[in-house]
């Protein structure tokens, strides 16, 4: 066999060795990205439901219950469902389901001085991602101890 022949058939042999590796970046790769769009569009509701509460609570002087929020507050949320989800016809539920894929615990004081919300993404069975915030506005992310953030 001559040196051409020869260097050509490792050569391919090589190719053939990195393929699969090549194709498993990828799928990764897009796991990854629609990990990423899951969590940024977590974030982004969560900021609309901190302005609707701090809109709520200068109007009325205490934060609203997750029913009170859509019925005050329905412009804000409507814009974000049409930026977030551009393609689809999408509503907000009753919780704790409140989209797919989402599930919402907003617990609001008895005195209506503060709130405590959850949103944990259900389809991340393994690591269990959500973002949390109260009416300080900030907007925490939090996963299993295991995983990385």
């Amino acid at each position: 066999m001559s040196y051409r022949v020869m260097c050509t058939v490792l050569f391919l042999l090589f190719l053939g060795v990195l393929t699969p590796q090549f194709a498993q970046n990828t799928t990764a790769s897009l796991e990854k990205a629609d990990q990423v769009k899951r969590r940024q569009l977590a974030v982004g509701l969560l900021r609309t439901i901190n302005t609707a509460e701090a809109s709520e609570f200068a109007t009325y002087g205490v934060y609203g219950s997750w029913q009170t929020l859509l019925l005050h507050h329905s412009e804000y949320f409507s814009k974000h469902l049409t930026m977030s989800y551009p393609q689809e016809r999408v509503d907000f539920a009753t919780p704790p389901g409140i989209l797919p894929g989402w599930n919402l615990r907003l617990n609001v004081h008895g005195d209506g001085k503060g709130y405590d919300l959850l949103l944990r993404d259900t389809t991340d069975e393994k690591c269990g991602y959500a973002a949390v915030t109260d009416e300080e506005g900030v907007i925490r992310q939090s996963k299993a101890i295991d995983c990385e953030i």
